[in-house]
């Protein structure tokens, strides 16, 4: 069970990296990740416009570089970083056409098979250090 919830991470990852279009085989319809900004709906659509308009909007060529899983119970905490190129205005930060490396970490919650819940943490002060280099 725990290794089935670890790829549902993994593959959470894939989806958002690539295209979304199985995004609502993997997050409930009510899944709500608590790092998104306030107003982002919940569910599939979410975590579609977190991906495609907020982060999209701000980084391309993003990829997701897994460090390590770790399950327990219902939950997952994948350490992760987030590498891509910084080609739109962030906190009134121009695009500076650099690569970024962001670490972070997320929990998730599971339910019924999918992702029901997330929350993440990221290293803010390093992304702006990147950002304004």
């Amino acid at each position: 069970m725990l290794d089935k919830n670890k790829e549902l991470v993994k593959r959470y990852y894939q989806e958002a990296m690539g295209g979304l279009s199985g995004i609502a085989e993997v997050v409930a319809a009510d899944f709500v990740d608590h790092h998104f900004p306030p107003g982002t709906p919940a569910g599939p659509e979410g975590v579609r416009q977190f991906y495609t308009q907020i982060l999209g909007s701000v980084f391309s060529d993003m990829q997701i570089e897994i460090d390590y899983l770790i399950a327990e119970g219902d939950k997952v905490d994948c350490h992760f970083a987030l590498l891509a190129k910084h080609t739109g205005e962030f906190a009134g930060i121009p695009p500076k056409g650099i690569q970024i490396r962001c670490p972070a970490i997320s929990t998730f919650r599971i339910e019924g098979g999918l992702l029901a819940e997330a929350w993440e943490i990221f290293d803010s002060g390093d992304l702006m250090q990147q950002l304004q280099a």
